[in-house]
């Protein structure tokens, strides 16, 4: 009988949380058709969520905006910004900045430090320092909501991928050339290692959109310093910065550019190409 409660309630759990994707569905698809740019704290058109906090909604419109145009980055307001982030979550070691063009250059780069190098490195740690603890159930639900369209917005999975094809061609590469298992287990530990080393900027700004709902959920001041914590990591991303490996000689980072770009897709879920 236990062990049915447990399994019920699991369920119920997963059908509540099936229930809040399409919630968040519905809401994107408002958001999507919403052309104008409106004043800071607009209201975005999210049509099927109703009370979220207008920061939240202001954050999500400036999701959807970013990358239109594919305007340069600058690299000057992308690396302000690094070093806001750094001075108030209280980062204690020096910031060398080291830009690189993309993401492949990024890989070689690390790969030529060679495994053991690498592996005296820890994972990275620098945009998670300021995440939230979220209690109670109520602001992890709005959260994940919330989370699930910033995640389409800022076209997650599409960074991953590009972040993700250096790692997959060496190991490719390796196969086609014939090389011994030794050595294509060792390619495959380098790429392993570097992704430990790697942030996603789209990645960290999707969460921190979250993290501001579940922080304002809580009861959280919208001038308080976790929330600022919040914007600054969302405002990294928006100045054009896409990923960052972290070494102890340099904090990588690589910029977005006309070829790592996401299309930005103004249809509905479910619409796309």
């Amino acid at each position: 009988m236990a062990g049915h409660l447990i399994r019920m309630g699991g369920q119920m759990d997963i059908d509540r949380r099936r229930a809040l994707a399409g919630m968040a569905c519905s809401a994107l698809a408002g958001l999507t058709r919403r052309r104008d740019a409106g004043a800071a704290f607009a209201d975005p058109g999210l049509s099927g969520i109703e009370g979220w906090h207008p920061l939240t909604r202001s954050l999500l419109e400036r999701a959807r905006r970013i990358d239109h145009g594919y305007q340069t980055p600058d690299r000057g307001q992308a690396e302000c910004a690094i070093r806001r982030f750094s001075d108030a979550s209280g980062w204690a070691k020096p910031l060398v900045i080291k830009w690189i063009d993309t993401p492949a250059d990024a890989y070689d780069h690390l790969r030529d430090l060679g495994l053991d190098v690498l592996l005296d490195m820890g994972p990275t740690s620098f945009w998670s320092r300021s995440l939230p603890l979220i209690s109670p159930e109520q602001a992890f639900d709005r959260a994940f909501g919330v989370r699930m369209i910033a995640n389409e917005l800022l076209r997650v999975e599409h960074h991953d991928r590009i972040l993700m094809a250096p790692k997959l061609l060496a190991k490719a590469d390796a196969m086609s050339a014939n090389l011994p298992n030794e050595a294509i287990f060792r390619i495959r530990a380098v790429s392993a290692q570097i992704g430990w080393l790697e942030a996603s900027l789209a990645d960290a700004a999707a969460q921190a959109i979250s993290n501001v709902e579940a922080l304002l959920s809580m009861g959280e001041s919208d001038r308080s310093v976790a929330i600022d914590h919040q914007l600054k990591v969302f405002e990294t991303y928006e100045n054009g910065l896409m990923a960052t490996w972290e070494t102890p000689n340099a904090f990588i980072c690589v910029p977005m550019t006309a070829k790592t770009k996401p299309h930005v897709c103004t249809c509905p879920v479910g619409h796309r190409t």
